[in-house]
Parts: C-alpha cells; structure tokens; sequence
C-alpha cells in the first residue's frame, strides 16, 4: 500500500514544476523529497521523472499516475478539514485573499477591521489578482477568495456584493464650460486600466483605446496622470469623491445603465477546510453590508 505522504510528495512535485519549490511547499528537505520520488518509483516500477536541462519533468507514467491519483492529498486534507470545527475566536488562521489594487484600497479596511474585531488571532494574505490564475487558486485551495468584476474560470461559487457605477474623470478645466457627449469622451485618448487585473468589463463596453492612451496594470496612477495631462479615464464612482478632492478632477457620471457593472466574489465550490467555508461567508455577508 503506498503512504499517502508519498502521493502528497510526488503531487507537489509536479505542481510546482521543482523539487526545491515541492520541498518549500511541504516545508521539508530537498533530500525527503527526492527519497520520497524514489520510493514511489520503486513502487510503480516506472520511472516518474526524467532530467531536463538542470531540473526534472514528468514522464508519460508520471503524468498518468498523477491524473489518477494527484488529487488524493487534496482530497484527505478537505474531508479532515470539513470535519473539524473552526473557532474564529480562537483560531490561528490566515486566509488568502487577491484582491485588484482598486479592491484592497475599497475592500481592506473593512476586511481587515471586521476580522480584528471577530477572529483576532487570524491573519490575511492579500495578492495581487490576476484573473487568468485566480480561478485555479481558488480551486486548488490557494486562494479563498477572490473579488472581480470579471468571470474567473472554473467550479466556482460566484456571488455579486455590490454594483459599481462608472464614471468619466478628467483634469479641471479640460472641457471648459460645456459637457461633452459620452461619444466624444470614449474617442480621446485615456488611461486604460489591463484586463488580467480584474477590470477588462468596463473596457469591453468601450471602443477601443486610440493613439495616445496610456496603458497600466493598475489604479494607483491614474487620478495623477490625469490631472497632469488631457487624458481621461473611466472609473468606478467609488473612489472618485476622493480623487477630485485630491486631484482637484472633474467627474462626469455615464448615465448609461450599460455602465453600471458587478462587483463579485469568487470561491471554489468544495472549499478545502472548515475555515475557509467560515471566512468566505463572512466575508462575502461583510462586503455587502459595507
């Protein structure tokens, strides 16, 4: 019979793509991980492994052991999680978060005062979202949750907290006493926020950006290139109070209900502990009430 500590070795090897990273993953040594490959090795009698370069990859008998029995540390640690209860008063836990820079300035300090207040030994890990990772991290337990405005891919629990209504922000003065027509404003030149962090909804209700616009893989910039150039930028409503006091911007709200778009949270459908059940309702029940 083949330990399931074994299985666990050989899974985190081909999830990782090294030893090294396998062994930081298990918090164990490089030599444990390697013995532990022999040994299943030996088991099979195939060869799992085979060099590359200066690393390993998986051969045709590795991959296939892996499809048939890859899943099963996963699998053993969520029925032993959902099995155990989760005291949020009590507990050391840290749960992982990804969050767009938009949602950590919007979302955190909430998060991170409700948790203080309900489960004051736990911890958060916020990372950067991107969406074409997010939806696998959630699913292999990386991640607890994640918050976008866009659909992340994979068996996932997806629950709308709020809606953000868009706005158009420019620097004071730029259109001088007239209001110009959504028409004109979608065809000058704007800041454009990438798609893989979380915003491409709004950007596809948009005609795409013209010569001159200016491309960022965040928020966190825009209000000042604004207000130092003749650029605008189309924003959610939530943060643009802040950015005219700022800023000294000019905020022009697009009446269109075509612009108003979903803010959602986003969790794997079989959560792989008890904890992350508990923080993913929580959380989810506490932005919506924010």
């Amino acid at each position: 019979m083949v330990d399931l500590n074994l299985i666990r070795v050989f899974a985190a090897v081909i999830e990782e793509g090294s030893v090294t990273a396998a062994a930081e993953r298990l918090k164990t040594s490089q030599p444990s991980v390697t013995q532990g490959l022999n040994r299943l090795r030996r088991a099979s009698g195939s060869d799992l492994f085979q060099r590359e370069g200066r690393g390993i990859v998986p051969t045709r008998a590795g991959l296939q052991l892996y499809e048939e029995i890859g899943g099963l540390p996963k699998a053993a640690d969520a029925a032993i999680g959902r099995l155990s209860r989760f005291d949020p008063a009590t507990s050391r836990t840290t749960f992982r978060i990804a969050l767009t820079d938009l949602g950590q300035t919007v979302f955190l300090p909430t998060l991170v005062s409700g948790l203080a207040a309900i489960a004051p030994y736990c911890s958060l890990d916020v990372v950067n979202l991107d969406t074409e990772m997010a939806g696998e991290g959630l699913v292999s337990g990386h991640l607890d949750l994640a918050v976008s405005s866009t659909l992340l891919g994979g068996a996932l629990r997806t629950s709308v907290i709020r809606w953000d209504r868009y706005c158009c922000v420019a620097k004071r003065g730029r259109f001088g006493d007239r209001t110009p027509a959504l028409e004109e404003l979608v065809s000058l030149p704007r800041v454009v926020v990438r798609g893989t962090t979380g915003h491409a909804l709004m950007q596809s209700l948009l005609p795409p950006p013209v010569a001159g616009s200016v491309h960022l893989s965040g928020f966190a910039a825009i209000p000042g290139i604004v207000a130092a150039s003749n650029l605008v930028a189309f924003v959610p409503e939530v943060v643009t109070a802040e950015w005219a006091a700022r800023w000294g911007l000019e905020v022009r709200p697009l009446r269109s209900e075509e612009f108003t778009t979903p803010v959602r949270a986003h969790a794997a459908l079989d959560p792989s502990s008890s904890a992350t059940v508990w923080f993913v309702d929580w959380a989810i029940e506490t932005l919506r009430a924010a």
